[in-house]
């Protein structure tokens, strides 16, 4: 092989080059549309606009799956003043509800991790709607504070299905493309944080149209849909999609769930990266739980307003959690893992400072701009945060991501429980801005190797000013297909 004239070689082009010796690779279950290494059958780029089996396919059922998760876990922030008026509660209830729904998913998000290692993404998500979906249709039978913060707890198990989410791209693409893959994929469930606020919203309106329902008939009422649609939801990924690119789940490792769970348990890194999500994802689910009731109360605003205004927090994450996971795989091209690590430690400090910064606004037209500078930053750190998962421990990937996700809902119980001590939500934002960026700083502890040998070998060469050449027989390398 000449060294001469040599193209930079990615980590899938290495495994290939190695392997390629010990005989032809594995044919894939089925023909592909997209190039895909010809070994682990993981896709090697993407196109958005296809759903094709069974890498976009599975890529579009995970972000829709959590989409529709994230509609029903917070279903119940846009009609916390309704609900409040209805039940005869303070804001310190309110509190201790949303709570409750971010407290259970930490459990289920532990949980969920290692089961998944061993079932797969597909039945592990299925279940996971299927489940939320019985308590989040009686959502409207609740008669007091202790109903409420029962009701949103058994809900708020279906935020394990980011898990599933993260998980089912990490199967399905490279560990090049899998900070864009798992950014754009959160980012687009975590829509659901700010849809919730306008679908709600919206269904409340109209329940209240009606001549024979009250305010308190229309809040009630509204949560059927929600419910019906976990179960459309759960339908589409069990029916339509492929569990990894061999069609049936191909487990990389022989450890039970409790194994699983210990392995992951006893890396450093997994919790240094659950405290950084804390940070981030923890942050935009309390945001999500208390902008709406934020705005209500320190501007004055109607009901309508304060949800519609609270909505485009969320919505943000239509592109910035992407933003994150580019500017990672971006980072880790030119170089390696520490572009992740800094390039994740900068947004998460520019998220910290943004935070500050809009807790001193008392103008609500500078307050919302403010709010969506601050969401540009915590959705790009959530996504930074996934694009280093992948790294940390490759067979246990699904308990990796289970772990760090329940890192964000530790935070959001956290943030929580802080906001009911203190004065005003605005010294609590204040206060909650510091600590970010303290733990931003923290960073630096990141330590995560990098298991592409390859890509140090184009690290090298790229620095040595030679190129690789990655051809076999005089021809470059392509994919075997079906």
């Amino acid at each position: 092989m000449s060294t001469a004239n040599m193209e930079p070689r990615t980590g899938s082009q290495a495994d290939m080059l190695d392997k390629a010796e010990k005989g032809p690779p594995p044919k894939p279950f089925m023909e592909f549309s997209l190039e895909y290494d010809p070994w682990s059958h993981k896709a090697t780029e993407y196109k958005i606009s296809s759903c094709a089996r069974p890498h976009m396919r599975a890529f579009h059922l995970a972000w829709v799956s959590f989409l529709m998760a994230f509609i029903a876990w917070f279903s119940f922030a846009p009609l916390g003043p309704a609900i409040k008026k209805s039940l005869n509660l303070t804001n310190q209830d309110i509190l201790i509800a949303n709570v409750a729904s971010v407290g259970s998913t930490v459990l289920a998000r532990f949980a969920i991790g290692p089961i998944m290692d061993i079932v797969g993404p597909r039945i592990g998500q299925a279940s996971i709607l299927v489940f939320a979906a019985i308590p989040t249709f009686f959502a409207g039978l609740v008669q007091n504070l202790a109903g409420l913060a029962t009701v949103r707890a058994l809900v708020g198990v279906v935020g394990a299905a980011f898990v599933g989410c993260q998980f089912w791209c990490s199967l399905m693409f490279t560990k090049e493309i899998a900070g864009t893959m798992n950014a754009i994929a959160g980012g687009w469930g975590n829509l659901g944080g700010g849809l919730t606020q306008a679908i709600m919203i919206g269904i409340y309106n109209m329940n209240l149209s009606s001549p024979s329902c009250d305010e308190e008939c229309a809040w009630r009422n509204a949560f059927y849909i929600p419910a019906v649609a976990l179960l459309i939801a759960a339908a589409l990924v069990y029916y339509l999609g492929d569990d990894c690119p061999k069609g049936s789940y191909v487990r990389e490792s022989d450890k039970s769930a409790a194994g699983a769970a210990g392995a992951v348990a006893s890396n450093v890194q997994v919790w240094i990266l659950v405290v950084q999500y804390a940070v981030c994802f923890g942050v935009e689910l309390h945001v999500n739980n208390t902008a709406a009731l934020y705005y209500f109360n320190r501007f004055g605003v109607s009901l309508t307003t304060a949800g519609l205004v609270a909505s485009l927090f969320g919505l943000m994450n239509l592109f910035a959690r992407a933003w994150g996971g580019m500017i990672s795989d971006y980072a880790y091209s030119k170089w390696g893992m520490a572009g992740r690590k800094y390039s994740h430690i900068i947004i998460t400090i520019g998220e910290g400072i943004a935070l500050i910064i809009f807790s001193r606004i008392g103008n609500f037209g500078a307050a919302i701009f403010m709010m969506i500078i601050f969401s540009l930053f915590v959705q790009s750190a959530e996504g930074s945060t996934f694009a280093i998962v992948p790294y940390v421990d490759p067979p246990h990937t699904g308990g990796v991501c289970g772990f760090v996700g329940a890192g964000g809902n530790i935070g959001a119980v956290l943030w929580g429980t802080m906001f009911i001590f203190v004065k005003s939500f605005a010294a609590g934002y204040l206060y909650l801005g510091i600590i970010v960026v303290g733990v931003g700083i923290t960073g630096l502890a990141i330590n995560v190797e990098d298991t592409s040998i390859a890509h140090k070998e184009q690290m090298d060469s790229t620095a040595n000013g030679n190129k690789m050449d990655t051809s076999l027989d005089g021809k470059e390398m392509k994919e075997v297909r079906a």
